[in-house]
């Protein structure tokens, strides 16, 4: 071997360091993506939670003119009233949530300033066209306005109320039962040259339904019977005392006639008796005669 010389050693080791593990850093991120878009995604639906509110808010003070006008056109025409349309108008402010009170105390102004007396004014004069037959007078439409506007009258029933128990109906017409039953019974009641109830009536009365005396026997009996006419008058007492002297009367002939045909029947009957008994002695005497006549004959 050649001298002196030196031996080649091996080259050392290299070592590689192992890459930078970065999950974690990923995973940070990745959470903190997760998180944003979670804040982004609440955010967004909020927003829009706002503008469908704005959106329903701007809607309801749109609609609201419209809904204001036609009520008020409802309650001109009558169709709807005054309470239903304020509880319209109030209801819709709460679902939008405006402040309807300017509206209703317009509605408020126009029923009570323009619609409700001219309301009154012909409900008026339609109860008394219904329960008097005529206009009210200038005085009673003012009367009763006043009454409506201070209270008094609620409806135009009370109005109507105080018509019936009013003198001027209750001279028009019979309300009671017990007048209406004179009136059925005896006829209307009769009225003097002004106009005013008499308390009397006039009931027809046919004579010819009254059974009358036969020929020849009229006066036998020593009682005559009163000359009634075809119409009876007086008040519902002297009609009631009149008509039961008819009844009476009638209840006398047809008793005094069942009695005279009981006396006839008696006489014929007694007289058939009397002949028979006439016929009895007769036949008695003749036969004792037949007796005596045989019994003088000797037959020894």
């Amino acid at each position: 071997m050649g001298g002196g010389g030196k031996s080649k050693s091996a080259p050392a080791p290299i070592y590689m360091p192992p890459p930078p593990d970065n999950t974690f850093s990923q995973f940070l991120q990745y959470s903190q993506g997760q998180e944003q878009r979670a804040t982004d995604r609440a955010a967004q639906l909020l927003q829009d939670d706002k503008d469908k509110e704005t959106a329903r808010k701007a809607f309801g003070v749109a609609g609201f003119g419209g809904l204001r006008s036609g009520l008020e056109s409802q309650l001109r025409q009558g169709l709807i009233t005054y309470d239903d349309a304020s509880n319209k108008l109030r209801a819709y402010g709460d679902k939008y949530e405006l402040n309807p009170e300017e509206a209703v105390n317009n509605l408020t102004s126009l029923y009570s300033n323009e619609l409700l007396p001219g309301r009154r004014a012909r409900s008026t004069a339609a109860a008394y066209r219904e329960l008097l037959g005529r206009d009210p007078t200038e005085k009673e439409t003012k009367d009763t306005a006043e009454l409506f506007a201070g209270g008094d009258y609620s409806s135009v029933q009370d109005l109507k109320d105080s018509l019936l128990k009013g003198p001027e109906y209750q001279d028009k017409f019979q309300t009671s039962y017990l007048g209406n039953y004179y009136d059925t019974m005896y006829g209307k009641e009769e009225r003097d040259t002004e106009g005013k109830r008499t308390g009397k009536r006039a009931f027809k009365f046919d004579t010819n339904l009254l059974p009358t005396y036969a020929a020849g026997t009229e006066g036998k009996t020593g009682v005559s019977i009163p000359k009634f006419g075809d119409t009876l008058s007086g008040t519902p007492a002297e009609l009631e005392e009149q008509t039961q002297n008819i009844r009476d009367t009638r209840k006398y002939l047809y008793s005094a006639g069942l009695t005279n045909l009981q006396g006839d029947i008696d006489k014929e009957t007694q007289k058939l008796k009397n002949e028979g008994a006439k016929d009895i002695a007769k036949i008695s005497s003749a036969g004792d005669i037949y007796k005596g006549l045989v019994g003088s004959f000797s037959f020894n």
